[in-house]
């Protein structure tokens, strides 16, 4: 587990120092709350692991949302969200998937049990 950290941080690091040279470099590392699985993400596509797991497994949901706010009385505003799964899936601990075409804005959320509840991840 160590070691592929290891590799995603050579990967950032590689990005940032070529940056200078390379246009359109953006690698990032995100971490659920739970610690159990990891996203290096670039334009349109992610590598997303399970890491570790109490269960043994990590439960994805790919989305996206659309939010419109509409103006009420008395100066309030009400925001409602649409939420759009585009892509639901199981890793084994110690297992990865690539994606390509990834929408623009795309969120996940992960539970190491059952099916993640949009939006919050619960």
């Amino acid at each position: 587990m160590i070691q592929r950290f290891k590799l995603a941080r050579l990967a950032v690091i590689a990005c940032v120092a070529s940056a200078a040279f390379l246009s359109g470099c953006a690698i990032h590392i995100t971490t659920t709350k739970d610690g159990d699985s990891a996203t290096v993400k670039s334009p349109g596509s992610a590598k997303i692991e399970c890491v570790a797991s109490p269960s043994g497994e990590c439960n994805y949901v790919l989305f996206t949302s659309r939010c419109e706010t509409v103006e009420a009385d008395a100066g309030k505003s009400t925001t409602t969200c649409t939420h759009q799964v585009f892509d639901q899936f199981k890793l084994a601990t110690g297992q990865s998937r690539q994606l390509a075409n990834l929408p623009a804005g795309y969120k996940q959320c992960m539970k190491s049990a059952g099916k993640p509840e949009l939006p919050n991840c619960d």
